[in-house]
């Protein structure tokens, strides 16, 4: 039988990766590891099989020829009282030896027929079934020159009969017992061998079946180590770096080696914190300019009376001049500063003041001026021109003032960042689309009124454009936003019900807010 090597070439790198984690999800991991523990399964159970295998061909043979053995013993036995029996009866001249040989001859007989069937059945080669039939022929022929001579015994001539015995029987006589012994030697010796084989196979079969199973069971052990430490130990320093940056430690930073869900995990971790020092530092920015609000709203109260003083006294002054004085002009353009002064301090006031919201019917065009006035220094200072398109017969609505202000003061101060070096602020008001059918008298013909700011600035990018309503997201310069403003007054709009789209063709193009309100 043929000797079959089996060889295996394990690679390194899978190992390293298992215990690192370099570039090795959980789930490679978790594959690689019962993949390996079902590869060492298979290994061990084919071992076994082959081996299996060998033994139960080597206990075959050992069953085959130790059964031939004993067929040719009793072959070798049924061969000798036949003889026997026959040279007996030649001598003595019984005829109950006769009667002896003839079942010993019977006996022999059925004999070599049982052999050749355990042949077959064994399903020997050609050559040993050829060879047996050989050695079955010359059988026949000892036994049908016995039954010669005894029928010539039998006829009354002894002499003739007991001649015939040395010279027909006993040259095939000696070769059949010689071919019959040949045959008992090897298949002895055969079955010697297969039960040392099966005997040794038996003993190998053990030593490997324990061997395999030691080294599965450490192998197995190895992996759920290596794969175990290779989960927790990431854990652990998770945990470890959750528990600093929920402690306030935004600058801490989790390191883990390689590319996993664990790293991908860290990582956001990493994002989480710095997304929270910023906001950090955001909402610390936002509580110094509501101090700033505040400290601007005393400022304005406190400016109010002098500038109001101010504007009294050139009144008065104005009355007591003669209408061709040459002061008068003077005079005039201190009222309308004092008086623009005044308007500014009085917006300022009302914007830091009203902090609840008061819903009451208001001309929206009136809110624009307002902050358009609040703004004006800053609009004049940077060389923007303010253009309005207001609609007619724009209807009334139900807004809080202050947070509708603010939303246009928002809007109207990043059109004036992003023109840096001055340009245009399109202000159009109309009314809405109609919804309702306008055949039916009794409802209105329009749902809301649409206020859009176009400005010819910095514009917005297309990535940009879907997060400028998010919270903290800005594209000014560090310092000079908190990325609030737009997400508040996102909100000041939702909670009016109504909408706020910011729309741009791109970079260096301009941008345009629009808000609907409901009427």
């Amino acid at each position: 039988m043929k000797e079959r090597i089996l060889q295996f070439t394990f690679s390194p790198l899978p190992f390293t990766a298992l215990t690192t984690g370099v570039s090795m999800t959980i789930k490679k991991r978790l594959i690689f590891s019962f993949s390996l523990m079902i590869t060492i399964i298979i290994v061990v159970a084919g071992v076994l099989f082959f081996q299996g295998r060998i033994q139960r061909y080597y206990l075959r043979q050992s069953v085959k020829n130790y059964s031939l053995m004993t067929a040719t013993r009793e072959i070798q036995y049924y061969l000798e009282k036949s003889a026997g029996a026959f040279d007996f009866y030649l001598i003595l001249g019984d005829s109950s030896e006769k009667s002896r040989f003839l079942d010993y001859a019977k006996g022999l007989k059925q004999k070599t027929d049982d052999y050749l069937k355990q042949l077959k059945n064994f399903k020997s080669g050609r050559v040993e079934y050829e060879s047996f039939i050989e050695t079955v022929n010359s059988v026949d022929t000892v036994m049908a020159k016995w039954k010669n001579i005894i029928n010539t015994y039998d006829r009354g001539y002894r002499e003739k009969a007991i001649s015939q015995v040395d010279e027909n029987i006993m040259p095939y006589l000696n070769e059949l017992k010689n071919k019959i012994s040949e045959i008992y030697i090897s298949k002895s010796e055969a079955f010697n061998l297969a039960e040392k084989q099966s005997i040794s196979l038996e003993k190998t079969n053990f030593l490997i079946s324990v061997g395999l199973s030691v080294i599965a069971i450490v192998l197995a052990a190895g992996l759920s180590i290596i794969l175990f430490r290779s989960i927790t130990q990431p854990l652990s320093r998770l945990k470890e770096g959750a528990e600093k940056i929920g402690a306030g430690n935004f600058n801490y930073e989790i390191t883990l080696a390689g590319y996993n869900e664990l790293t991908a995990l860290a990582q956001s971790f990493n994002k989480m914190a710095k997304n929270l020092k910023k906001s950090e530092t955001q909402i610390i920015q936002l509580d110094r300019m509501a101090s700033l609000g505040q400290l601007a709203g005393g400022i304005a109260h406190e400016l109010n009376n002098p500038l109001t003083g101010v504007l009294g006294q050139s009144q008065i002054m104005l009355e007591k001049l003669s209408p061709d004085d040459p002061l008068r002009e003077t005079l005039g353009k201190i009222t309308k500063a004092a008086e623009r002064c005044r308007k500014i301090t009085k917006g300022l006031l009302d914007f830091s003041r009203q902090k609840d919201y008061h819903f009451e019917l208001t001309d929206i065009t009136k809110i624009i001026d307002a902050s358009l006035d609040i703004c004006s220094s800053d609009i004049i200072a940077s060389k923007i021109t303010v253009i309005k398109h207001y609609g007619t017969n724009i209807p009334k609505t139900n807004v809080s003032v202050a947070h509708i202000q603010q939303v246009f003061l928002n809007i109207i101060t990043n059109a004036i960042h992003t023109m840096k070096n001055g340009g245009m602020l399109t202000i159009t008001v109309a009314a809405g689309l109609p919804s309702r059918n306008k055949a039916n008298s009794n409802s209105p013909a329009t749902d809301f009124i649409q206020i859009s700011f176009k400005d010819t600035g910095d514009g917005i990018s297309k990535e940009n454009i879907e997060k400028i309503f998010t919270p903290f997201f800005t594209t000014k310069d560090p310092g000079k936003g908190t990325g609030l403003g737009l997400a508040i007054s996102y909100g000041i709009v939702q909670r009016h019900n109504g909408k706020i789209l910011a729309s741009s063709e791109g970079e260096k193009k301009g941008a345009t807010f629009t808000v609907q309100l409901p009427i």
